[in-house]
């Protein structure tokens, strides 16, 4: 691993605390250098060169500060990049009653962890903003500020309902009646599907009042030029009157009227992305004036070109999405919540400037095509790995990994404890020495990661997901925790991962009966294929059941349905072993074999996508989610067989006997057939040579006209 200096920094009292924490600390690599009010008068100890290793990557142990130390080294000389672990925090967040020493490791852990973690920039997906901006409202509320909106950047006021609209002297916006159907896009792409809703086209309009005058039922608001309705006669004297600008039409009232826009502000409820999470440059403030000036105050800043990462790798070789217009796995276009990811044929397509890097694609994906790229699950394993041994160097008892978001304080942990000891009225006394874990988004990793983390020693994983995670992730997310958790407990290792919301952080320090795994920790490194990732996490957790539990694991484990491993059953009655399963199959785990008429089935490489159960012609086919362990899972075994047909003139194997029988049995009443059945039993060379030999049979050329 590379070296690292860790400037241990304290304050309020915490400096002593933590020097003493990490008296006796050891993490291969990590040197720890006292700090005291570092990021005040002590910030010269940080930045000056003859304090630092040579070479070594530079730590501060506490993120409080963080601002401070950024602008600081803005404007030193000293080019050296100064990165964050928040120690202090950590510290200040374990479980009351902990020993010294379990705090120590815990601390040990998360600087091995910190300075181990490193990965490589990623491609950027670029945006171009020019400034157009919608703001779509239901009345005239936001009028006075979209006005103030106009002074910087070009704004649309598009407002349903026109009527009490009183509209400004000065045209530096347009105000618009239209109502918004949809809308699709993202920061300087935004397409929006609208309808007019006053005949009156705002944009066409001089405002000259001549329809006012015009109108022989006073229909026209003199302030918003909206035309009601309900009082029209339709005479069409405003037309007339309107002459050559043409700004008044009946006609087109319900034609989709299409806009494009760099940024939306939406003032309506729920929202015209209420059905997914909003992408970049979009705005939903509702009915609150505080989030239209935040938004405002947003938009102004949004004008230019921006990036963002690509985040995900796509290898469309070994995606199961689909085979010759039959449908397999969809898992990662139900769990996208932006809707970046869609169908293209036989593979999906993502939209990379709809996708926030959530990660919950790669979480599902049975086969591992699409990976999160921002923080690999290589990079992040090689990680834990280090922390799980540096824990244990320093005498650890028990490690709970805690994966979370970015979006939390600094000293979330310290609060959380100080209120699961409010609520409870005890000290919160979990046994569990906590290391926090942040991710891009909870999403990110998944059962490959948590697997290995286990088989790396950890002894418990919590994903920790804030309200809108758990609202678009906790389903899919779930249903990953519960085929992990069968998976451990039929291996005697009990459940140990678990899903908590921000709400239920509480239970991160309540005391559990759920003992170290005892699990010794497996020296492997991660492999840049999932499925291998899994492959390699799963053995190493059964020969620790098989030696410590004497479990044989000769029969599969059951699983539920959304696990990645499973079997597939045939019905031998019904396959004809027409082979149309192998073909589609886009692991490999169905085959044929060339010297003979059989199906074979290899278990390992079977990812329950069901594109053989919807290939099927015959129904024949059912998925079955199970795991099967040891070198059975890798052999191939024959699910249907059958003997070769010959062809009852020449000799020749043409077909199988189990699918001549049927046809036989299916088409020998058949009028085409009911005099000449045995062709069916013939090779096609020697049907067609019957057919021409044939003296009782008129030939098409023998039809007269």
């Amino acid at each position: 691993m590379t070296n690292s200096d860790v400037f241990v920094c304290g304050c309020q009292g915490s400096g002593e605390t933590i020097d003493k924490a990490l008296k006796n600390v050891s993490v291969e690599g990590v040197r720890f250098v006292s700090a005291q009010r570092a990021c005040r008068d002590g910030i010269a100890t940080v930045l000056d060169s003859k304090n630092r290793s040579s070479g070594a990557r530079c730590f501060v142990g506490c993120t409080q500060e963080q601002a401070v130390f950024e602008s600081v080294s803005e404007v030193s000389s000293n080019s050296q990049v100064i990165e964050f672990v928040n120690l202090r925090g950590l510290l200040r967040g374990q479980p009351a009653g902990q020993k010294q020493a379990d705090v120590a490791a815990a601390m040990a852990a998360l600087a091995a962890y910190e300075t181990e973690f490193n990965v490589e920039p990623v491609p950027a997906v670029l945006f171009k903003s020019q400034g157009r901006v919608a703001v779509v409202s239901q009345g005239d509320k936001q009028l006075h500020h979209a006005q103030t909106l106009a002074n910087n950047l070009t704004v649309d006021l598009l407002v349903a309902d026109a009527g009490g609209v009183v509209l400004p002297a000065k045209r530096d916006l347009n105000v618009l009646a239209l109502s918004v159907d949809s809308i699709e896009g993202y920061l300087g792409a935004f397409t929006l599907s609208t309808r007019k809703t006053n005949p009156v086209d705002m944009e066409m309009c001089t405002r000259c009042g001549a329809c006012v005058d015009a109108c022989p039922t006073k229909s026209i608001s003199k302030d918003s030029f909206a035309i009601d309705l309900n009082s029209c006669d339709q005479s069409g004297a405003c037309i007339k009157a309107c002459g050559d600008f043409k700004a008044i039409s009946f006609s087109d009232m319900a034609a989709v009227i299409t806009r494009e826009y760099d940024m939306v502000i939406d003032c309506t409820m729920p929202g015209l992305f209420a059905d997914r999470q909003a992408p970049l440059g979009y705005w939903h403030v509702g009915d609150s004036d505080q989030l239209l000036l935040e938004a405002m105050l947003d938009a102004v800043q949004t004008v230019g070109e921006f990036e963002k990462p690509k985040f995900f790798d796509y290898k469309p070789g070994i995606c199961a999405h689909s085979r010759s217009n039959k449908d397999g796995c969809s898992n990662c276009i139900d769990a996208c919540s932006t809707k970046a990811i869609k169908s293209a044929g036989e593979k999906i397509e993502v939209n990379p400037h709809l996708c926030l890097g959530c990660g919950a694609c790669t979480t599902v994906c049975p086969t591992g095509a699409i990976q999160f790229a921002l923080s690999p699950a290589t990079a992040q394993g090689r990680a834990i790995k280090t922390a799980g041994k540096a824990f244990r160097a320093n005498h650890g008892k028990k490690l709970e990994l805690v994966f979370h978001g970015p979006d939390l304080e600094h000293n979330w942990l310290e609060s959380a404890r100080n209120m699961a000891t409010l609520n409870s009225g005890n000290s919160a006394r979990s046994d569990f020495s906590l290391l926090p874990i942040e991710l891009n988004h909870s999403a990110s990793v998944g059962p490959d990661l948590w697997l290995s983390a286990l088989a790396f020693g950890a002894d418990r994983i919590t994903i920790l997901q804030s309200a809108v995670e758990a609202g678009h992730y906790g389903r899919p997310l779930g249903a990953q925790v519960d085929w992990v958790n069968a998976l451990l407990e039929a291996m005697g290792l009990q459940r140990r991962v678990r899903l908590l919301t921000i709400e239920q952080t509480g239970q991160l320090f309540e005391p559990s009966d759920l003992a170290a795994s005892g699990v010794e920790p497996a020296s492997f490194e991660l492999s840049s294929n999932k499925r291998t990732r899994m492959e390699f996490a799963v053995d190493h957790l059964a020969e620790h059941a098989q030696k410590h539990a004497g479990l044989s694991f000769a029969e599969p484990i059951a699983l539920p349905v959304a696990s990645p491993f499973g079997a597939v059953l045939v019905n031998k009655d019904k396959c004809t072993l027409c082979m149309s399963c192998t073909s589609a199959c886009p692991a490999s785990a169905l085959i044929d074999n060339p010297e003979m008429p059989q199906l074979r089935f290899i278990e390992r490489n079977c990812v329950q996508c069901g594109l053989c159960v919807e290939t099927c012609p015959e129904n024949a086919m059912q998925l079955v989610p199970q795991l099967l362990l040891g070198p059975a899972a890798r052999e191939k075994r024959v699910l249907n067989e059958s003997q070769p047909f010959h062809c009852i003139s020449c000799g020749k194997a043409f077909g199988t006997k189990h699918m001549i029988e049927n046809m036989f049995a299916k088409l020998s009443q058949h009028s085409m057939f009911e005099r000449n059945a045995n062709r069916l039993k013939m090779c096609a060379d020697c049907r067609v040579t019957d057919m021409y030999s044939a003296k009782d049979e008129m030939t098409i050329f023998e039809v007269k006209k």
